[in-house]
């Protein structure tokens, strides 16, 4: 070895952890795979606990798995991987699965090449022992009968009683509505996803509930769908352009779905010669850090998604621990409108 060159630092064992802390190593193998039946002093627990963080003590996964013909591993499926939601859904998931000692696999349910075999793979393969879902409306087709495997929905809905975590888009799509109505706007126009989705049509009721809560009429001529992306958003934008060529009224803010189909909004009012934000505002129902690179920055809804996958991967785990379905949780709260300079009063007529 060169003068350079340094050995790599040991990694920490159960049985340096059990010899600081004064127990056995068994001992310290039972508190960190937490078992209910082990009976010993809090303090003690505390202990170990702390020994183990303090020696970023990382158990030997592949050996713990032969020992206990099990995979210690669980699996997240995502539609989308360029998505700053989903991304963040990942961090929180990660974070609880590492503390927990286990693995996260994550897989990619690419909707221009799919994969009716994802799942099977996850589950048959791999081994998982739970999976995260957050794509059910395009294939893979998930059917949990099929394997009798823990799971948790992640902001997806499919009309049962499945376990699932979600933030409510309807409440904040209606305090959006709300925000836009306060700055005047009475003609709102909603630029959605695909309305045949859960969150398509959950955004959909929250606009219809500010739309109520402050006054103004439903017109679903100013509501067009669009399949999340920039040009798909150009083409729904331009339809409602040239719908109020034709007589109808022009709308005087709008809602985009997410910050990429506000992107093809303003790209489309930009060459319509449509000033933003003071002929008309733009609000994304779901912020990401690209909304502040847009012109001019967009203001958006913010939404908790790494507190998201945080609980999400909680239930699962508990679920794959205890064995029983945790109880439905509230949907999580939106963390507020982060305003930007898209929107303003609406103009005098």
């Amino acid at each position: 070895m060169s003068r350079d060159q340094h050995p790599a630092p040991r990694r920490a064992t159960l049985a340096d952890i059990a010899r600081r802390a004064g127990v056995a190593t068994s001992t310290v193998s039972r508190i960190l795979l937490d078992e209910k039946t082990l009976n010993i002093r809090p303090e003690t627990r505390q202990r170990v606990l702390d020994l183990a963080r303090e020696l970023a003590y990382r158990p030997n996964t592949r050996a713990r798995s032969l020992q206990a013909r099990r995979s210690f591993s669980v699996g997240l499926v995502v539609p989308e991987i360029d998505n700053p939601a989903f991304t963040a859904i990942i961090q929180g998931a990660q974070r609880v699965v590492l503390e927990r000692g286990y693995s996260l696999l994550i897989a990619y349910a690419d909707k221009d090449f799919p994969d009716q075999d994802l799942y099977a793979r996850l589950v048959e393969d791999n081994q998982v022992e739970g999976l995260l879902v957050t794509t059910i409306q395009t294939a893979p087709v998930f059917d949990p009968v099929r394997w009798s495997i823990p799971y948790v929905l992640v902001n997806r809905e499919r009309g049962g009683d499945d376990p699932k975590v979600m933030v409510d888009y309807q409440a904040g799509t209606r305090d959006a509505v709300l925000y836009l109505a306060g700055l005047g706007h009475r003609r709102i126009a909603y630029v959605s996803g695909p309305l045949a989705h859960y969150t398509g049509r959950t955004r959909l009721a929250g606009f219809k509930a500010g739309l109520a809560q402050a006054g103004l009429e439903f017109d679903p001529a100013l509501v067009v769908e669009c399949d999340y992306g920039r040009m798909q958003a150009e083409s729904a934008m331009t339809g409602l352009l040239q719908a109020a060529q034709a007589g109808w009224p022009i709308p005087t803010a709008v809602c985009a779905a997410n910050v990429a189909v506000s992107a093809g909004i303003l790209a489309t009012l930009g060459r319509a010669g449509i000033a933003v934000p003071r002929q008309m505002s733009v609000l994304a129902l779901l912020d990401t850090f690209v909304a502040d690179m847009l012109t001019p920055p967009v203001t958006a809804v913010s939404y908790p998604f790494i507190d998201l996958g945080r609980a999400a991967a909680s239930h699962l785990l508990d679920m794959i621990e205890q064995g029983v379905q945790p109880a439905q949780s509230r949907p999580l709260p939106h963390n507020g409108i982060t305003v930007r300079a898209s929107c303003g009063p609406a103009p005098s007529v």
